[in-house]
């Protein structure tokens, strides 16, 4: 998937910036500002921030190194931009943040788990059409809107990970939902290839094959995921009932 590079217009800048670029250089002509953050510097990862027509330009990517959730939609050409949450203005607290943070995002990856079952399904139906070749395109359109919620929730659980303390278990369940949606995007370009009159030797045993993988990669990461939530739901409740004892007390 194309890689977009996200922008944010902090600032305006004074005038006066013509000798700027040889403090911390220039990028295509344009003057690099070094963003920090209590002290520290921020990473540059693709693009660095810049001074553009007398305005500082941050990247978003650079901004998640301080939790910030960013969310591109593919679809609509638009990004959704999360703040975190700021414990002396919010009663929440760090660690029931992180939880509800997590349980979000694992919930998200368990709906596209359920959208990927679901298609696994469908490919069974449109195999058993006796005029398949009739609705290729209809076909094509539904992997469309799968591929769409696959890259949403993919993205948010990336973004995710570089805020939390600990991400093995996101990792697994984005990797394992890449080889889930993998499998089926194979097994729709070889039900494809035969519902649009090409001949293929053992056509039913390869389909087979390649649906019965797909299915049961996506049904073993939404169980895995599931499990996930119901400790994440667990650990919820323990904070809950702490803090009760804390206000008790």
């Amino acid at each position: 998937m194309k890689r977009f590079i996200l922008l944010l217009l902090v600032l305006s800048v004074p005038v006066g910036v013509a000798g700027a670029a040889t403090l911390n250089g220039d990028f295509e002509g344009n003057p690099i500002v070094q963003v920090t953050s209590e002290g520290q510097n921020l990473k540059v990862d693709e693009l660095p921030a810049m001074i553009y027509k007398d305005h500082t330009v941050v990247p978003l990517s650079m901004l998640r190194q301080l939790g910030v959730l960013v969310t591109w939609n593919p679809a609509t050409y638009s990004v959704n931009v999360t703040m975190p949450q700021s414990t002396s203005a919010n009663p929440l607290n760090p660690a029931k943040q992180e939880l509800e943070n997590l349980t979000n995002v694992y919930q998200w990856l368990k709906d596209t788990d359920t959208a990927l079952l679901t298609f696994s399904q469908q490919l069974q139906q449109y195999a058993n059409l006796t005029n398949g070749n009739e609705f290729t395109s209809q076909l094509n359109m539904d992997f469309e809107e799968l591929m769409k919620q696959y890259n949403e929730s993919t993205q948010m659980a990336l973004n995710l990970i570089q805020t939390v303390s600990n991400s093995d278990d996101l990792k697994s369940i984005i990797k394992n939902e890449s080889d889930a949606y993998n499998n089926l995007q194979q097994t729709k370009s070889l039900l494809v290839f035969k519902l649009i009159g090409n001949s293929m030797p053992d056509f039913e045993k390869q389909f087979g094959i390649s649906l019965l993988n797909a299915t049961r990669t996506a049904q073993k990461n939404l169980n895995n995921t599931n499990a996930i939530l119901h400790e994440l739901q667990r650990k919820h409740n323990e904070l809950l009932q702490v803090k009760s004892s804390k206000t008790s007390t």
